[in-house]
């Protein structure tokens, strides 16, 4: 005997469906989330829908509204906007959420994070130690919790280390290949090479930058290091291969999905304090 889906549902009242809301799937940091994600709802005997938001709040907004439609039983959420009213009601509305790589911003909500301030921290920090002071940073998308952060721990790392930040070393980025090139080649067409290290915020700008300083014959590592983050599968078929900040990504989805589940099962949702998990990175 196989019970059908829609039995098992209105017997315990669930769905068995999850939804997730992620900007892409370009690359491999939200793919490899998605697959921890997956494992553990498999396990669980839960469905997966899977909407993209494009970083657009518009159709952020739309994905919630079509999970609220599909009576999913809770939605992990990569939120890319800054404007949590739209979270705050959810959660007021009892909705079962977590919300990925960024903080809580004062909600009671359980989320699940990367340290970036770690990873920005020890990037610089080991440019420093290689006898660099003059560092720049691309910077990936300004608004979002995992960009400001990384951003944060290279200027800790700078005042810790006294060397003093220089606002005109930080070029705009938007986390793409593109836009590590561009800012690169601009700068260095607007300053020289006024520089002699780089800490972008993700593997694939620091990706664009070498291709602008190839462009202009400057040797890395010889005249600049760099070091990137995320530890894409791009970064060790790079030449010179990337220095990165290694996350643990398919950790991050399998513990979102593990405490989504906790709470969509759980008989006394209102005692369950919300939890924020912050996975540990590391230089490679």
């Amino acid at each position: 005997y196989s019970p059908s889906a829609i039995a098992s549902s209105l017997k315990t009242r669930l769905s068995k469906s999850i939804g997730i809301a992620v900007p892409d799937t370009m690359g491999d940091f939200y793919g490899e989330i998605i697959n921890g994600i997956e494992s553990v709802a498999t396990e669980n005997e839960y469905n997966l829908i899977i909407s993209l938001n494009h970083h657009i709040i518009r159709e952020e907004l739309s994905a919630v509204n079509f999970f609220k439609a599909k009576k999913v039983d809770g939605a992990i959420l990569v939120t890319t906007s800054g404007d949590d009213d739209y979270i705050r009601s959810l959660i007021d509305e009892g909705y079962n959420i977590v919300l990925l790589d960024r903080g809580p911003h004062g909600l009671k909500v359980d989320t699940v994070k990367i340290d970036n301030f770690r990873g920005g921290y020890i990037a610089t920090e080991y440019l420093l130690n290689l006898g660099h002071s003059a560092i720049l940073f691309i910077q990936g998308v300004p608004y979002i919790d995992s960009s400001k952060e990384r951003f944060n721990g290279y200027k800790r790392a700078l005042k810790d280390n006294k060397v003093k930040f220089n606002p005109d070393f930080t070029l705009s980025g938007d986390f793409l290949v593109d836009s590590g090139y561009l800012s690169m080649k601009k700068y260095l067409k607007e300053h020289g090479l006024n520089f002699t290290a780089i800490f972008a915020a993700n593997d694939q700008m620091a990706i664009g930058a070498i291709k602008a300083l190839n462009d202009k014959e400057i040797s890395v590592p010889d005249e600049v290091s760099i070091v990137g983050f995320d530890d894409s599968y791009l970064s060790p078929y790079v030449i010179p291969p990337l220095t990165t900040i290694k996350q643990r990504r398919e950790e991050m989805g399998k513990t979102a999905a593990e405490l989504l589940i906790s709470r969509i099962i759980s008989q006394d949702k209102e005692e369950i304090t919300p939890k924020q998990i912050t996975i540990p990175v590391e230089l490679i």
